[in-house]
C-alpha cells in the first residue's frame, strides 16, 4: 500500500497565532515529506446590509486575502522549498473550515496555534475544541502560544 502524503492545513487569519502555526505546519511538512495547505476565509457576514458596495467589498477582500496569502507562501518557499496551496472561501470561518476538510480528502492535519494571552486560547482553538472536537473530521495540533519560533523549529 502506497504511503499518503501528509498535507498539513493552516487557517490564515489576522491573529498573531496565525505565524506560530504556520511555522510549525511547514517545518512538519518538510520533515515528513508532506505538503502544506494556506486557507483564508473571507467572512461574507462583514458584507451583509451594505447595500450597493457589498460586490466591490468583496472583491477587495479577496485581493487582500490573495496579497496575504502569496506574502506567506513566498516566506514559506524562501525558509523551507515548500510550494503551498493557497485557498480563499467565502461564508462564516468554522464551517467554511470544516466543510474544505471535507472536500479535501487529502487534508491529513489542521495545524491551530494557541494565543498567548492566559486564559484565552484564540478564536480558531476555542471553535474547534470542546464539544466539537469529537465529531471533528481530521486530527488538529495546537501549538501552544508561549514557544518561541526556535522552540518550534526543535519540536518539529
Amino acid at each position: 500500500m502506497p504511503n499518503k502524503i501528509r498535507k498539513f492545513l493552516v487557517v490564515v487569519d489576522d491573529t498573531t497565532e496565525c505565524h506560530r502555526a504556520l511555522s510549525y505546519a511547514s517545518q512538519r511538512a518538510v520533515r515528513t515529506n508532506g505538503k502544506l495547505s494556506l486557507l483564508r476565509v473571507i467572512n461574507t457576514s462583514d458584507f451583509k446590509n451594505l447595500y450597493g458596495v457589498e460586490k466591490i467589498m468583496k472583491q477587495e477582500a479577496e485581493e487582500q486575502a490573495l496579497s496575504i496569502l502569496k506574502e506567506l507562501s513566498t516566506r514559506v518557499h524562501n525558509e523551507t522549498g515548500l510550494i503551498s496551496e493557497i485557498i480563499i472561501k467565502f461564508g462564516e470561518p468554522s464551517i467554511e473550515i470544516i466543510n474544505f476538510i471535507q472536500e479535501e480528502k487529502s487534508i491529513s492535519l489542521l495545524v491551530l496555534a494557541a494565543s498567548s494571552e492566559s486564559g484565552k486560547p484564540g478564536p480558531l482553538v476555542s471553535q474547534f475544541t470542546g464539544s466539537k472536537v469529537g465529531n471533528f473530521p481530521i486530527p488538529i495540533t495546537i501549538v501552544p502560544g508561549h514557544l518561541s519560533e526556535k522552540t518550534i523549529l526543535a519540536l518539529t
